[in-house]
């Protein structure tokens, strides 16, 4: 039996991804460029244009699928660290890079999506597929090509270091005895998604420093799962976590994490740790994409009836919901660790549609309970200075010279 082979990216952003399946920006179809090749391409692309649009259905050879894909990650992470340098350079002669990005993305040769500096990209992709566009580029001989691809992870983990040395130079380069907190862990906002996070790289290089505590706190995260991963550093050196006799010890409460802390860090970019209103992101597609919900609108379950029996379109009236089409969700395995209990307490898993908190962290509280001085290090941008001055509390953002510099 003769196959043709097909390659069909997918573009699913966390956060986004059920956004991202219904309103694509584009549906890309790599086949062979023979008729049957071809052949093959147009019967997947008739199946997404039950509900793309087909002027958003390309279809390429093969190569170009694949690197497609390899490229537009790429291109978004080398935005970032690109932005990312222009931060250090913000730093040192007192601009402001939330300004700066702001007028670079109203030129519209530019564009505003992915120019928010922070402390790096994480997840699953970015990293993953620059490194595989460098392992491309070297393989054919194109070493400065290469060259130029890997100075984009390279100016990422920069920008996370400089990060962290930022912090210890503020606090009289001795984090000894003293209490730094985390808000955020994943790394993207409204997920739990803490594939290489940079929250991680960050807590190994204060834990070298000796601090007395570091807090974590995300609202999305399991505290159960965290504790596992951070766990694992124990492999590399002394325990990590407070209840193995380290430093780190993991919070459900941003107030207990926080409380006497000498410095807090804004590690992901939560709406919950804004101190102003928030703002829809240009990086996102849509407010409802990324409230946590998979839950179907009419619209969608219209559509998902639609393309599931096609036949009875004309007759939606005798079509059976959708929550009757379903597949149930099995029960989790014995040894899941969202469903662990540690310590004798039960963490249940988190589930996005249901737990994740949306009102935002009371930062008055907050002050009144850290140490002084108090300091906070915004590391994702959002953060109002002015506010938190009022407070008592001195802020060091990502592109900003604030008080140290």
């Amino acid at each position: 039996m003769h196959f043709e082979i097909l390659s069909n990216p997918e573009f699913l952003a966390a956060g986004t991804a059920i956004q991202d399946l219904l309103h694509p920006d584009r549906v890309i179809i790599g086949s062979a460029t023979t008729e049957k090749g071809q052949v093959a391409a147009e019967t997947l692309a008739q199946v997404y244009a039950g509900w793309v649009n087909r002027s958003r259905i390309i279809t390429t050879n093969i190569w170009s699928s694949e690197l497609a894909k390899l490229v537009a990650n790429s291109m978004l992470a080398q935005r970032l660290s690109s932005i990312n340098s222009i931060s250090a350079i913000c730093e040192a002669t007192g601009a402001e890079i939330n300004e700066v990005s702001a007028s670079i993305g109203m030129d519209s040769r530019v564009g505003d999506k992915f120019l928010r500096a922070g402390i790096g990209f994480g997840g699953s992709c970015f990293k993953k597929d620059v490194l595989s566009l460098v392992y491309l580029a070297e393989s054919l001989g194109l070493k400065e090509v290469g060259a130029y691809w890997r100075q984009v992870v390279t100016m990422n983990e920069y920008q996370r270091n400089r990060f962290t040395s930022r912090v210890i130079k503020c606090l009289n380069n001795t984090l000894v005895g003293k209490k730094i907190t985390l808000l955020g862990y994943a790394f993207k906002k409204n997920t739990s998604d803490t594939r290489e996070a940079p929250a991680l790289e960050i807590i190994k290089t204060l834990l070298d420093e000796n601090p007395g505590e570091i807090a974590i706190f995300d609202p999305c995260c399991n505290p159960y799962v965290v504790e596992s991963e951070i766990r694992q550093l124990q492999s590399l050196g002394p325990p990590a976590l407070r209840d193995d006799g380290g430093a780190v010890k993991v919070y459900s409460d941003a107030y207990e994490a926080c409380a006497s802390s000498n410095a807090i860090l804004i590690v992901t970019e939560f709406d919950e740790f804004r101190n102003s209103d928030p703002v829809s992101s240009p990086d996102q597609k849509s407010e409802s994409a990324v409230s946590g919900q998979n839950i179907p609108t009419i619209a969608q379950e219209a559509m998902i009836s639609k393309l599931s029996k096609p036949e009875e379109s004309k007759n939606t009236a005798s079509s059976p919901s959708i929550e009757d089409r379903l597949i149930p969700q099995p029960d989790c395995a014995a040894d899941c660790p969202d469903c662990q209990r540690e310590n004798g307490r039960d963490i249940p898993a988190r589930k996005l549609s249901e737990d994740i908190p949306k009102k935002q962290v009371d930062w008055e509280r907050i002050a009144e309970n850290m140490q002084t001085p108090k300091w906070l290090f915004d590391g994702r941008c959002i953060i109002e200075t002015k506010k938190m001055t009022k407070l008592g509390i001195r802020v060091e953002s990502i592109g900003s010279s604030g008080d140290a510099f």
